[in-house]
């Protein structure tokens, strides 16, 4: 699957702001995961483990967007 365009453009300029402050490390991507649920039991999962009371979890949309503003990457990759 092909990035688009303008997602590069994005992306590129935040890298080339970054490095013009003179910052070695900055993120890319926020991996956010607002459900902690998964309804797979893959043996090399950490997740399987867990006692209920923490899988069932559950990030607000406010959370999330606090995360995101306070993170500050150009991509953000939602998984749960």
């Amino acid at each position: 699957m092909a990035i688009p365009v303008a997602q590069m453009v994005t992306v590129a300029r935040y890298v080339l702001r970054q490095r013009l402050a003179g910052r070695e490390r900055y993120p890319l991507v926020l991996m956010l995961e607002p459900l902690f649920r998964c309804n797979l039991s893959c043996t090399g999962c950490g997740k399987i483990q867990y006692p209920a009371s923490i899988l069932k979890k559950n990030l607000s949309v406010e959370d999330c967007v606090r995360a995101s503003d306070e993170c500050g990457a150009p991509v953000v990759s939602i998984a749960g």
